[in-house]
């Protein structure tokens, strides 16, 4: 496959329970020879079953980081969307389900529109409505919209703006928890002047699963900082992204900023804060 039109980019850290997602993403009613899926691996080592799911499509790869230490997804987004093909990138939570014509209507969507940013909703099967077999038929009956703003679900996008903007950022500020990244993205996306939407009508399933994210308070308060920094700013580039050239330095007003939070967080950590508040962009 030379040039496919979509190509799906989906990242791991060897942390994924279940690869069902990469048998629905590619069994679209698109022809296979239209799109592709590639699932980036942080480190060098790879799950056989990973590797058994992924043969079994010809318009799946495998691509490996070769990093160490903590997992960090922003250096997965960027392999992913270095290595792209495809004109048009669809970039979902690895684990989501999806309907057979969904390659189908987000090409439709970004054909009509050049500059198009377009996110899709995650539905979510709750805990005790989950069953071992994963099939479209019993998501559809039992999911429901419970974070609708969740800029970490499903991003599509020309490859052109993402590179426009320097890919995801994996500077330091973002590490604190690992999927923090959708808010960011969205914001210098709007900030680059490109039409957002949301698609009222398509649906991606979410199983539910034991080992779900959830992020500390912090985290989220540190991403939305970030983000009203660049929208104050007018700045889309990423601090690190895919080109060093590129890099803009990180203000001494958002170090203060960051700094004043960790602070806050130390002072009324403890058991009296409660669980974190689900926020957008939880993967």
């Amino acid at each position: 496959m030379s040039n496919p039109a979509i190509s799906i980019v989906m990242v791991d850290g060897s942390f994924r329970e279940s690869f069902h997602s990469i048998r629905f993403f590619c069994s679209q009613t698109l022809p296979a020879d239209q799109y592709e899926l590639l699932w980036v691996e942080y480190y060098d080592r790879v799950n056989p079953a990973l590797r058994a799911e992924i043969e079994r499509f010809p318009q799946a790869r495998l691509i490996t980081v070769g990093q160490s230490g903590s997992y960090q997804p922003s250096q997965c987004f960027n392999a992913g969307i270095v290595a792209a093909r495809g004109e048009v990138l669809v970039i979902p939570d690895a684990d989501l389900v999806a309907e057979r014509d969904l390659l189908e209507q987000v090409w439709r969507e970004h054909e009509a529109s050049a500059r198009l940013v377009m996110y899709l909703y995650r539905y979510e099967e709750a805990q005790a409505d989950h069953i071992a077999e994963i099939t479209l038929e019993h998501l559809r009956a039992v999911c429901r919209l419970r974070y609708p703003m969740n800029c970490g679900a499903c991003l599509t996008a020309r490859k052109r703006w993402l590179l426009e903007i320097n890919g995801y950022d994996h500077h330091p500020a973002f590490r604190e928890h690992s999927h923090a990244h959708g808010n960011d993205v969205h914001a210098r996306l709007k900030v680059l002047g490109l039409p957002i939407a949301w698609h009222p009508r398509i649906r991606l399933y979410h199983p539910w699963h034991p080992f779900t994210l959830t992020p500390a308070r912090i985290a989220y308060a540190r991403q939305v900082a970030v983000s009203n920094w660049r929208e104050r700013a007018l700045n889309p580039l990423a601090f690190m992204g895919i080109e060093p050239a590129r890099n803009t330095p990180f203000p001494d007003e958002l170090v203060a900023e960051l700094d004043r939070l960790r602070a806050g967080n130390e002072a009324t950590a403890g058991p009296s804060m409660g669980a974190p508040p689900r926020r957008p962009g939880i993967r």
